[in-house]
């Protein structure tokens, strides 16, 4: 029962995070523009490119619950084919953001809500891999 309770918040966290912005963008100190994992993909998508908006929403919120539906089945493709290495890539992303951000001079990118609700989730699912074994 408490790993299933786990699960749900687990897959309550990734719909947030996925949800929510993510970050925050302060170009020269005038523009501002915050995203999401939803607003990525649906920008993506509007603006013809169709395949990367797919790639970001696909990584972004379809493997992780596919992931978590995996586990909670007992199915083991995930681990039979190592493609938890998949499970952080969006995390990885915006760490090179913010990299790029603390030494650049243009701009600056503050982390909001969204990301520590996906991260949160992510740490989740990690928990109940290594400690439900």
């Amino acid at each position: 029962m408490f790993w299933l309770i786990l699960t749900i918040l687990e897959i309550i966290l990734l719909i947030l995070g996925v949800s929510f912005p993510l970050a925050r963008i302060d170009e020269f100190w005038i523009f501002t523009s915050e995203f999401s994992i939803l607003s990525i993909s649906r920008d993506l998508i509007i603006a013809d490119e169709f395949l990367l908006g797919l790639m970001v929403f696909s990584f972004g919120l379809l493997f992780p619950l596919v992931k978590i539906v995996f586990r909670l089945t007992g199915y083991e493709l995930i681990n039979r084919y190592n493609l938890h290495k998949f499970s952080m890539v969006d995390i990885f992303l915006i760490s090179f953001l913010v990299f790029s951000a603390k030494v650049s001079n243009y701009f600056d990118l503050s982390l909001l809500i969204g990301f520590y609700f996906l991260i949160s989730s992510v740490l989740l699912g990690y928990i109940q891999i290594v400690f439900n074994k």
